[in-house]
């Protein structure tokens, strides 16, 4: 399965994508799409932001980033094992239940689309709890170290640093 993902990331990544991190870090693995964009923009991906739960107050901002693509990072439940993660085509994204947000992907990426089109992409992390006050649990945390390594090193490849 990652094999295939793995391919697929490294495919947006020829188109420099604005990479951004959705989540509530107060509810247990919620904050997993939160935690890898901060660990990226430390790590010096400066094409990231991180809109925590509320996405649509940040579109004019998210228009305007440079990239070729908009990778958006969240948990994602399609009862997978916890901790996997996998690379959603937008149009497949509507039939999964996107973490504890109160908007629609689809409604916001269409949105996205009429003030800069560029595609849209979703890396969907597993939760394995959701909890309000736990911190997020040990396998995703793993998860998000290993696709913090896999990114960046797909990144410098491409970007030849």
């Amino acid at each position: 399965m990652h094999m295939n993902n793995e391919k697929k990331l490294r495919e947006i990544f020829f188109l420099f994508p604005t990479i951004i991190g959705i989540g509530n870090p107060l509810r247990g693995d919620d904050g997993a799409g939160v935690l890898l964009v901060d660990s990226l923009i430390r790590n010096s991906y400066s094409n990231a932001l991180i809109v925590e739960s509320t996405p649509e107050n940040y579109l004019i901002k998210i228009s305007r980033m440079p990239g070729k693509a908009r990778l958006w990072v969240d948990v994602i439940n399609w009862n997978a094992q916890p901790g996997d993660w996998r690379i959603f085509e937008k149009e497949e994204i509507g039939q999964y239940a996107i973490s504890t947000h109160n908007f629609s992907p689809v409604v916001l990426t269409d949105y996205l689309c009429t003030l800069r089109n560029v595609p849209d992409y979703f890396l969907g992390i597993q939760p394995a709890k959701m909890n309000l006050g736990n911190g997020i649990s040990p396998v995703v945390k793993l998860t998000v170290r290993k696709l913090t390594e896999l990114i960046l090193k797909i990144y410098r490849e491409i970007s030849g640093e």
